[in-house]
């Protein structure tokens, strides 16, 4: 059983990796599907920027941290060069290991016999980003609660 205090933090850690993974899929599928970059591009982009919302919402919110500290924040950044890494290659694993499959919404006018497109999701990035942001997910959980943001006890220092 985990205690409150995790339980809080776990909580705390799925909102902003929620609002995190909304900015992560909504760049990433703008910037490759309108934009035309190449998955990897957009992927790398999006990643970036969503690292950085996660980096001040989870010390500010989730882990209570107020000062600022550029050795707590060298510490993130390795941390996510190699959460980002893992996210980038997971994401471009998941994207060609998923069928090429397509969700489609239409507009249906049966008097003209015509049928157009009002939304078209490609299923295999939707999977890729997902697959991908588990396993950023556990990484960064991980590192964070016991390397970054770790309470320092007066031996650490």
């Amino acid at each position: 059983m985990i205690s409150r205090d995790t339980y809080i933090e776990l909580t705390k850690f799925g909102i902003v990796g929620s609002l995190c993974f909304g900015l992560d899929l909504v760049l990433y599928y703008t910037l490759t599907e309108y934009f035309g970059a190449p998955t990897y591009l957009g992927k790398s982009i999006s990643v970036i920027s969503a690292t950085f919302l996660n980096y001040y919402l989870n010390k500010t919110w989730t882990w209570g941290q107020s000062n600022r500290d550029s050795k707590r924040f060298a510490k993130y950044l390795a941390l996510y060069v190699v959460s980002g890494l893992l996210n980038v290659v997971s994401n471009e694993i998941f994207f060609n290991i998923f069928p090429k499959n397509e969700f489609q919404m239409l507009i249906i006018d049966p008097q003209a016999l015509l049928q157009k497109p009002f939304l078209t999701i490609k299923l295999n990035k939707l999977f890729a980003v997902i697959g991908a942001t588990v396993v950023g997910m556990v990484v960064n959980y991980i590192g964070q609660k016991l390397w970054v943001f770790k309470e320092e006890t007066p031996t650490d220092k």
